[in-house]
């Protein structure tokens, strides 16, 4: 069956825009343009001298945590980095949970630990997957969480539906095409958005699940969050600031070394600098570092670079604290 274009039942938040467009091959493809590697681009990286890797003997995760000593409560409007790209955002007593990674994975060793038991976590009301990357939507951990969640409903991008129902998943999933906004409670909108990246679970199903970020509205406070999932940089970026008045940016800085194999697809430090001025954002977050190993730089390798090269963004920056609750004001 054909892909997906968009979701009928979703409205569109941009004028004039139909739906995503496929490649030659049927395939989701980018705003502009793929550079999807192969296994022979792999082998290059794999095979090649990797300086970087040198510095990970010993390494330690640069982000500070905390046990979150009072999960349930969601009644206090902020944010709780959870690590890497997991993030709890409660806002007027809306629960909000994205990609999170946070049962036991023999093949991702985390840095960090998780500031709570899976099953203390028990209220959440939406359950953002940005893209089907296993450091993104961990099996375990997804369904583990709806056990936990029955009535959370999951918020993602076009054709991931059929992953999480092959998993036994029971709760509501909203599937959503680039610019179109889910059905969610009237004092909260959120809007699926473009990235810069790809899709790929196993080895012959590249690109057959759509890829995004979010932007997530507070219509209390009138506060917009953005999360840009994973994402090369891109033009979307200054796409997204022209159409959005944004308060906090959640933009990674890790898993980019080496830069000529993940520049397409992960922005490094100066990357997600240029993003974040794109986006005409008041603040933002680096993310996607400190928690898992995914590339040639140490865990906490981002952030030393983005303090030492970029010292001008640091007045805007908002660092993860894993387990405290930041106020966004």
């Amino acid at each position: 069956m054909p892909l997906k274009l968009f979701n009928s039942e979703l409205e569109f938040v941009k004028p004039d825009w139909k739906g995503n467009t496929l490649n030659s091959d049927g395939l989701y493809t980018n705003l502009y343009g793929d550079d999807i590697k192969g296994f022979g681009d792999l082998w290059r990286w794999m095979s090649s001298t990797r300086p970087l890797t040198k510095f990970k003997k010993g390494q330690a995760s640069p982000l500070s945590w905390k046990p979150i000593s009072n999960i349930i409560d969601k009644s206090r409007n902020g944010i709780i980095p959870i690590g890497h790209a997991c993030f709890i955002i409660d806002l007027n007593n809306i629960r909000i949970l994205i990609d999170p990674v946070i049962a036991p994975n023999l093949f991702m060793k985390r840095y960090t630990e998780v500031p709570f038991q899976i099953n203390e976590l028990v209220n959440v009301d939406y359950l953002l997957l940005s893209h089907n990357h296993r450091d993104h939507i961990d099996k375990n951990s997804v369904i583990q969480l709806c056990k936990y969640n029955p009535g959370a409903i999951i918020l993602t991008g076009l054709e991931i539906g059929k992953i999480l129902k092959g998993w036994g998943l029971k709760n509501e999933i909203q599937e959503a095409g680039w610019y179109q906004r889910y059905k969610t409670k009237e004092n909260l909108a959120i809007d699926y958005l473009p990235s810069q990246h790809w899709s790929r679970r196993w080895i012959t199903d590249t690109n057959l699940n759509l890829w995004g970020s979010f932007m997530i509205q507070d219509k209390v406070a009138q506060k917009n969050i953005y999360f840009a999932g994973d994402s090369g940089y891109g033009d979307h970026f200054s796409d997204i600031g022209y159409d959005y008045n944004i308060d906090l940016a959640l933009i990674g800085i890790g898993a980019y070394e080496p830069q000529w194999f993940m520049h397409s697809a992960h922005t490094g430090p100066s990357d997600a600098f240029k993003a974040f001025k794109d986006l005409k954002a008041k603040y933002w977050m680096p993310m996607h570092y400190g928690t898992f190993d995914l590339s040639d730089e140490p865990i906490y390798y981002p952030e030393k670079i983005l303090r030492e090269k970029h010292p001008e963004a640091l007045t805007n920056i908002i660092w993860m604290q894993i387990g405290e609750k930041i106020t966004i004001s």
